[in-house]
Formats: C-alpha cells, sequence, structure tokens
C-alpha cells in the first residue's frame, strides 16, 4: 500500500520535472521571412527571444541580415536542408554549444567572442557543417570545435589560436579558391578529408596537428600546397598534392614531423624542406620538377631528416640537397626514371656550420645520371648546372653503410651501399661481378671523383657474369707545388687498352702503363684512367691537387686569451685597439695592446653600449669611436669620443646623437651624421677645433674613409634609400667632388689608401671586390670567386677581406704588386673584422668556442694578428702580365696576345674566356667567333710556383655588320 503510494508520488514528481524544465531546453522555434506563420520573420529575432537547448528552424529564403549569436546553445538550421534554398548574409558567434548548418551564407561565418582586455574569450563546442559559404569561415580563441561538410566557394578556413590544448577537427569541406590556414597553438587539430581546389593548407606556429587524407592542387599564395612554418611534431598522412610550387612544404623550425604515405605529383618541388628531425616514409613522388629539396640555413636548424622507403620517379631531378643540407639519412627508397639527376648536391651556404653526412645505403638509383655531387647549380628552371671540380669543402657524403646482414634493396643478404642501375642496362651494378655471390660488388663504385660506394649492391647471378675490366691505378703523390710532376701507374685488371686523362677534359693524354704529367697551373684536376675489353669499360677517377708555393711567409699569434667576447679591431704600428665586454656580458669598453710592450690598457672610462655601428678606429696616438653612454639607466649614442694616448685625455667632437661610423686620418675626423634627416658626411678638424659639412646632397651618404686630403663614401643619390649605392669622392684640397663608380648595380663600403680605392660590388651577381686607382684612373677587379668577399680594409699594395668560398668566413689578401691572393686563416671557425698596418693584419677569430655561462649560445671572439713576410727573391714565383694589340671589334676578331711576364716563367697557360685554352706559348693568337665581352688570363709557372693575372671584360666582340 505504501509502497504503491510512494510510486505514484515519485512518477508525479518526475512529471512535473520534466513539465517544468524540458520545454525551456529544447524548444523548436521556426523563421520564415516570407509571413507564413512562423514564429519570426527574423533569424535575429528568433535567437534574441531564445533560449539554451533551442532549434531554430529556418524556412527558405533569402535573409538579408547579418546575425550574431550570443545565446549558448542553440541551433541555427535550414528547415529544408538544403542549403541552396536558404541564404543568410553572415554569421557572427560569439557563444558556446552553437550549431550552425545547412544554410547558404553569402559572407564570412566568424567563431569569435568579444575582446576582453585585449584578447578575445575562449568559445567552445561550435559545429558548423552542411553550408554554403561564399567568403569562408573564421574562428579565433575556438576550442573543441567541428567544421565539417561545407562548400567554401572562395577565402577558406582560417583558424587562429588557442594556445591551449583544443581539439579542432576540419573534416569533408570542399574548399574552392581558398585556403585552410590554422595558427598559434591549435594543439591537437585534425585537417581531415578536405578537398582544396586552387588552394592549400597552412599551420604555423604549434604542435600535434594531423593533416590526413586530402586532395590540394594548384596551390595557396605563392602556390603551396601544404605548408608548415614554425610547426612540429605533426603528422602530414594520405595527402594528395598536385600542381603547386610546393607540394608539401616544412620551413622555419618546424621539427620532428612525420610525412607518410602522400602522394605528390605535377609540382615544381614534391616536397621541400629547410627545417630539420622530420622523417619521410613511404611517400609517392612522381612527374615534378624537383621530387624532394632538402636545403635551409643553421639558424633553422635543418638537416637530420630521414628518407625512408619513398619511391622518387619520372621527376628531372629525383633529390637534391642544397645550402645547409647535412646529416641527413636517406636509405630504402627507389629513385627512378628521373630525367636529369637521381640525386643532385648543391652548394652550401659558407656560413653555414657543418653538421656530419649525407648518409645514402640499400636504396635502387635507375637514372641515366643516378649522382652528381657539384658545387654549381643544375640546368633546370632555376639553375644552371656546370660541372665544375668540386673543391676540398664541399658537401660531404657517404654512399654506405657498414656491411651488415638483412635483405637488402635488390634482393641480397647484407645491407651495405647502393643499386646503381640504368635503364639502358649499363649501370655498375648491372655489370659488376659478384664471384661470392654475397650480393655485394667485387669492386668499389666510383661514383665521382669525391664520393665512393664502397659495397655496391648487385643482383646478378654468377652463371650471367662475364669478365668486366676493373680501372685501378696509384699515384707516386696526388698533391704538391707547382710545377707538380707526377707518375702514374696502371693496376687495372683484365684489361687490353687504356687511355688518361690527366685534367678529365675529354682529351686523351696518354696511353703508357706508367705515364708522368707535369701540372704548371694551381688547381684540383680529375684524373681518370679508362680501361677497356671485350665485354665492356671500366674508368677510375682521382683527384690531384697542385699548389702555388707559399711567396709569403705568415706568423700567426693570438692576442687576447680571456673567455669575453673581444672583437673589432684596429690597428696602428704597434697598437691594436678592440672592443671587450669582459667587464660585462653586452656593454663593451676599449681596450688598447701594444705589440712592442705586450701590454694591454683599457681606454674608455665609461661602459659603451655595443651595437653594429661602434667600432674603435686609430691614428698615431688617437683612438676614435661612437660612444653610447649610462643616462640613469638609458643608454644614449653620445656622439664622436677621441681620446689621445698621449695626453690620456677623452674628447667628445660632437654631440649628435645621429653621428656614426667614424674613420681618422692625421687631424681629421670624418664620419656619417643623420642630424638633418638623412645620412651626411662631417668632418672635424682636431687641430683647429672646426666641423664641417662635406655633403649636402638629401639622399644617404655613409661609411666614409679617409686617407690624405681625400674622402671616399657609398651614397645613393643615383639609387633609391641605401639601394644600389655609388662610391663618391671628395678633395680638400681642391673643394671637388668626384663620381668614382657609375655602375647599374650597387658599390659599398669604399676603403682608400694613397690613390687606390676599394670597395664591395654587387654587379656580378654576388659580392666581390673592385678597386680604383685615381693615378690611372682604371678600375680593376679584385676578386672572382662566388660567395661573399667583404669587410676589406687596405694598406699599401695589400687588400684584405672576408672571404666565405670555404663554407666558414676565413681572412684573405691579395697583393697588388704580384697579383698574387693568401689565404691568411684556415681554420673552420668564423673569422670577421679584418684590418692591415704594414705586413700585419688583425681580426677577430672564434676558434676557441669560449662561451659565458650568461649566454652559452654565443661564442666569444679573440684578437689575433698575422705577420706577412715575402720569401727570399731567390726563390719567388714568376709575375703575370700581358698585352693584346687590339681589344674590341667586329667578329670574328683575331687578337694577337704577347706575354710580358717577369720572374723566369716557364710555363704559360692562357684562358681566352670563351672556353678555349692555350697551353706552354709565351705568346699567342686567338679568334673570338662569337659577339661578346671576354675576360682574358695568364698563369704563368716556373719551379718556384705559378702566378695569374685575370683582365675582366678585356676583350669586346661585336657582331658583323
Amino acid at each position: 500500500m505504501w509502497v504503491n503510494k510512494l510510486t505514484i508520488l515519485l512518477a508525479v514528481a518526475v512529471f512535473f520535472i520534466i513539465a517544468i524544465y524540458n520545454p525551456a531546453s529544447a524548444r523548436e522555434i521556426t523563421v520564415d521571412n516570407s509571413g507564413s506563420g512562423a514564429d519570426f520573420q527574423s533569424i535575429q529575432e528568433a535567437i534574441n527571444n531564445s533560449l539554451s537547448g533551442d532549434l531554430i528552424l529556418v524556412y527558405p529564403g533569402f535573409y538579408n541580415e547579418s546575425v550574431d549569436i550570443e545565446t549558448q546553445n542553440i541551433s541555427i538550421c535550414s528547415k529544408s536542408e538544403n542549403p541552396e534554398d536558404t541564404t543568410v548574409r553572415a554569421f557572427n558567434v560569439s557563444a558556446n554549444n552553437t550549431t550552425v548548418s545547412g544554410l547558404s551564407i553569402q559572407e564570412q561565418l566568424n567563431l569569435q567572442s568579444p575582446v576582453n582586455d585585449a584578447w578575445y574569450d575562449k568559445i567552445e563546442n561550435c559545429t558548423v557543417k552542411n553550408n554554403i559559404l561564399g567568403s569562408g569561415i573564421g574562428a579565433d580563441e575556438c576550442y573543441n570545435s567541428t567544421i565539417e561538410k561545407n562548400v567554401i566557394l572562395s577565402s577558406g578556413i582560417f583558424i587562429l589560436g588557442p594556445e591551449g590544448d583544443s581539439d579542432f577537427t576540419v573534416s569533408d569541406n570542399l574548399i574552392i579558391n581558398g585556403n585552410i590556414d590554422v595558427s598559434h597553438g591549435q594543439f591537437q587539430c585534425v585537417l581531415l578529408n578536405n578537398t582544396l581546389l586552387k588552394g592549400g593548407i597552412g599551420v604555423g606556429e604549434g604542435s600535434g596537428y594531423t593533416i590526413l587524407g586530402n586532395y590540394v592542387s594548384n596551390g595557396m599564395y605563392n602556390g603551396y600546397g601544404i605548408l608548415f612554418s614554425e610547426s612540429s611534431s605533426s603528422k602530414i598522412e594520405n595527402n594528395t598534392v598536385v600542381n603547386c610550387t610546393n607540394g608539401i612544404f616544412l620551413t622555419r623550425l618546424s621539427w620532428s614531423n612525420i610525412v607518410y604515405n602522400n602522394t605528390l605529383m605535377f609540382n615544381d618541388k614534391g616536397i621541400y624542406v629547410d627545417s630539420g628531425d622530420n622523417l619521410f616514409l613511404n611517400n609517392t613522388i612522381s612527374k615534378n620538377n624537383i621530387g624532394i629539396l632538402v636545403g635551409g640555413t643553421t639558424i633553422d636548424q635543418t638537416g637530420g631528416s630521414s628518407l625512408l622507403n619513398n619511391t622518387i620517379s619520372n621527376n628531372n631531378i629525383g633529390i637534391s640537397f642544397e645550402d645547409d643540407s647535412s646529416g641527413n639519412l636517406v636509405t630504402n627508397n627507389r629513385v627512378e626514371l628521373n630525367e636529369q639527376y637521381g640525386v643532385y648536391i648543391n652548394h652550401v651556404y659558407y656560413l653555414m656550420s657543418y653538421d656530419g653526412n649525407n648518409r645514402f645505403y640499400n636504396n635502387m638509383f635507375n637514372n641515366t645520371n643516378n649522382f652528381f655531387n657539384d658545387t654549381g647549380n643544375y640546368t633546370g628552371n632555376y639553375y644552371v648546372a656546370k660541372a665544375t671540380n668540386i673543391s676540398s669543402r664541399k658537401i660531404s657524403v657517404a654512399l654506405n653503410t657498414t656491411k651488415t646482414s638483412g635483405n637488402n634493396i635488390a634482393g641480397g643478404s647484407y645491407f651495405g651501399g647502393n643499386l646503381w642501375v640504368k635503364p639502358d642496362g649499363t649501370g655498375f651494378s648491372q655489370t659488376c661481378n659478384d664471384w661470392d655471390l654475397d650480393g655485394i660488388g667485387d669492386s668499389i663504385y666510383m661514383v665521382s671523383a669525391y664520393d665512393i660506394d664502397y659495397l655496391p649492391l648487385v643482383s646478378m647471378s654468377r652463371a650471367r657474369q662475364s669478365v668486366f675490366p676493373v680501372a685501378d691505378f696509384r699515384a707516386n703523390t696526388t698533391g704538391g707545388y707547382v710545377p707538380l710532376s707526377v707518375l702514374f701507374t696502371d693496376f687495372s685488371q683484365n684489361a687490353t687498352f687504356r687511355t688518361w686523362d690527366f685534367e678529365n677534359d675529354g682529351i686523351i693524354d696518354s696511353t703508357d702503363k706508367v705515364p708522368v704529367h707535369v701540372y704548371p697551373v694551381s688547381g684540383t684536376y680529375t684524373v681518370n684512367l679508362t680501361v677497356s675489353n671485350a665485354n665492356g669499360t671500366s674508368s677510375k677517377l682521382y683527384p690531384v691537387t697542385a699548389s702555388n708555393r707559399p711567396q709569403y711567409i705568415l706568423r700567426e699569434t693570438q692576442i687576447t686569451t680571456n673567455k669575453s667576447n673581444q672583437v673589432k679591431p684596429a690597428i696602428y704600428g704597434d697598437k691594436i685597439v678592440f672592443l671587450d665586454n669582459r667587464n660585462r656580458w653586452e656593454y663593451y669598453n676599449i681596450y688598447i695592446y701594444d705589440l712592442s710592450t705586450s701590454r694591454e690598457t683599457q681606454i674608455s672610462t665609461e661602459v659603451s653600449h655595443y651595437d653594429y655601428d661602434i667600432r674603435p678606429v686609430i691614428y698615431d696616438d688617437r683612438i676614435v669611436w661612437k660612444a653610447h653612454r649610462n643616462n640613469n639607466g638609458t643608454w644614449e649614442n653620445s656622439g664622436i669620443r677621441v681620446y689621445n694616448l698621449s695626453t690620456s685625455k677623452e674628447t667628445q667632437i660632437t654631440k649628435s646623437a645621429s653621428a656614426s661610423d667614424p674613420a681618422i686620418y692625421g687631424d681629421r675626423v670624418v664620419w656619417t651624421d643623420a642630424r638633418n634627416g638623412n645620412g651626411d658626411i662631417y668632418m672635424y678638424n682636431l687641430s683647429t677645433d672646426r666641423e664641417t659639412r662635406i655633403t649636402a646632397d638629401e639622399s644617404n651618404q655613409d661609411h666614409p674613409a679617409i686617407y690624405g686630403d681625400r674622402i671616399v663614401w657609398q651614397d645613393s643619390r643615383n639609387g633609391e634609400d641605401y639601394n644600389l649605392t655609388d662610391i663618391y669622392m671628395y678633395d680638400l684640397s681642391t673643394s671637388t667632388e668626384t663620381r668614382i663608380t657609375a655602375d647599374d648595380s650597387g658599390q659599398y663600403s669604399p676603403a682608400i689608401y694613397e690613390d687606390k680605392i676599394v670597395w664591395w660590388d654587387s654587379r656580378n651577381g654576388g659580392w666581390n671586390l673592385y678597386m680604383y686607382d685615381l693615378s690611372t684612373s682604371k678600375e680593376t677587379q679584385i676578386t672572382t670567386s662566388k660567395g661573399y668577399q667583404g669587410n676589406h680594409a687596405i694598406y699599401g699594395d695589400r687588400i684584405v677581406w672576408v672571404d666565405g668560398r670555404n663554407r666558414n668566413a676565413d681572412i684573405y689578401m691579395y697583393d697588388l704588386s704580384t697579383h698574387t691572393e693568401v689565404q691568411i686563416t684556415s681554420n673552420n671557425s668564423e673569422q670577421s673584422d679584418p684590418a692591415i698596418y704594414g705586413d700585419r693584419i688583425v681580426w677577430t677569430d672564434r676558434r676557441n668556442e669560449y662561451t659565458l655561462d650568461a649566454v652559452p649560445d654565443i661564442i666569444s671572439g679573440d684578437i689575433y694578428t698575422c705577420t706577412v713576410s715575402g720569401i727570399e727573391p731567390s726563390i719567388k714565383t714568376p709575375v703575370a702580365d700581358f698585352f693584346a694589340n687590339i681589344t674590341s671589334g667586329n667578329a670574328p676578331l683575331r687578337v694577337l696576345f704577347t706575354g710580358n711576364s717577369t720572374g723566369a716563367p716557364i710555363f704559360w697557360h692562357w684562358d681566352f674566356g670563351d672556353g678555349i685554352n692555350s697551353k706552354h706559348a709565351l705568346n699567342s693568337t686567338h679568334t673570338f667567333t662569337e659577339p661578346g665581352s671576354y675576360d682574358v688570363s695568364l698563369t704563368v709557372t716556373n719551379e718556384n710556383g705559378s702566378n695569374t693575372w685575370i683582365i675582366p671584360g678585356y676583350i669586346t666582340v661585336s657582331k658583323s655588320k
């Protein structure tokens, strides 16, 4: 009885609870702007009258309203579930648990809460699905939400934040002429099964992304398909990317990502990666210009990636390594039928540190040209390939691992090197013997003169093996001073005929078994021995390096030894001045070191705040610098200061806060000053205490230098801002300004000594040094190597500079009197800031790798000096010189070149700049058949060494009329 009454009471209570609460949370509200009896005619009006849990059904029609959703936990859906018949102008969603479905939205739909203290409040658990959008979807600080099954006709989907853990799914959307952009920390964001036509996917500044099963064509922005920037620990799987500039592009600090099982076709670069420690696995990369391009800079921590089990076929280039692309692993890949190269190794940027070999093993290479390691560029759409001798500091590769048991890619029983085959059946692995049947070739494979596969894979049974020749030789020496005489001995097997090409230039030099060849010109040469028998041919390549005998004795001394940072040295006589932060990191004092007494002294009485414009200069007993001073905790430019060593007195010669970059000669100090709104050159005379404005042009003049009455600077009056500057000179004795350079490219940072002005010039597409002689009005190109040459100084006939040709910054010197270039430093660290006085060169050197506890990532510099002494006259090398009877005319132009060298040369080598050389002739006649400007050089050699003189653009040939 009581049980029945209790049951009835509970049922009544539940009924009342449902009656009270359920209607308020689950109402169905209708909207129809045609006035057909719906609850409301406006969507906004319906939302304003809705409660949490309501469903708003919108009847077909056009609703010209921008709808703001601020009520939580409501759904706005089309009644017909057909977005083509129900159109709304725009939506702004700022409430949690909102669903928008089945509508056509003309403008953008935004998922974004109001601003609170300059930041958007977060919203979460929103769903946008089954809509057609004309201007895309934007989300800011939106958590745990879904965007799915929409059609977006332009713009795309843009998700910013959140910067905390969140699940966000973007799936099954069709985007035309738009992108999916996700940035700033969408952790656990999933982009799944989306189709993007004329668009791409970009993610940045986050981690934990999953990019899965998407189809991307024609790219975003600059044509990128899938772009990662500063994004790590993510997965890119099962995507198809076609017709993009970069199919998948991992850039700028994008580490530890997995790129798996993707298909990339018809892109310029299938995969482009310039960040490190990524895994590329099981991808199909076909019919691109470059299949995989690995390159970048140390600052982005490139290198250390793995390329495993990929199929890379029918591209122009299969795999290309550029810039600082070291320490990568390439294994188990099928690289086949690529038109130009299977693997191409390009140059390595000189400033980058080296981080280990690129290791290739257990790959199948099946291309006409399987592997090309070069410091030039390839002949594709972007670069021009040139098969040059690779320098000793080329990017290093290893083409095998240790011999280890296991099923290799050719079906053999051991891992070792790679399978080297060619489509025409003539590949090394197709012709090499394997008599012990271990799947490893019986001879090593000389892939190039520098790259050797010591354990090449083969796949030939013993019954099919013929007896092929095996090229082999030895040399009594592989390096020495010119003229270098080398004895070669042929140790080849199974050969019936041989040819020697001692310079690998296609010209047969000998067929003897034991020939001798003399190298009269310095350089690295590739010796090619080719042997043959009835079954085929075999070649062996090996480098021989002929060097110039040193013309100078170099005595190097370390000046500073403490572990703080010493930089920006200058020298005059026995005195070296430099900046030093030993008293406090980042704040620098000026020190002086006297070579005659080995005594070091602190000069500046207050700390100077270091920046790139602060560099002390010295002349006689005066030191000049731009100073910073601490004014109650604020560092301020306090003008140009002079310290007199003889009086121990410091003087401020200008109070201008815009003064910088001083130089001194005698009593005259010059500097750049922006007090008038642009950079002008000013001068101060210490003997008269008088300041003079040298330039008054409204453009920028800066980087002044002075010698005697002559002031030189770089001047932008003929260009824009600081771009494309020229070199100008002002003569104080005549009050005359002269334009020194008029080339359309840029000339920068002049230095002057007597009649010689040296500057940094961009006219050849790089950074070379040029010189102008005021006494002869003649301009000369000093450096011709690729890469950076700059940060230069001149004293007498000697020019010093920083040179990047060896992949790190070294100090070089050029002697104008002998046309001789000398490498002063050769360690693998970075050298900078050279200065010269007499036979002494000083610079900043980081070879000791000192670091401070406060800044362990910054390597401190020391000050080094080198004394350069000439050798005895009896053992000096010759000095090249020549002239021509005519230097211009119409094609064909016949020119007689006459040698005028000194120092008793016995070998002459002419290079006429058109690919034709002449050897062993004191004088030479040459006919130029094509119009153009030709650099001509003569190298002369005697028993003590060689010397080269090059005249850029010496011969000008015009088209025949």
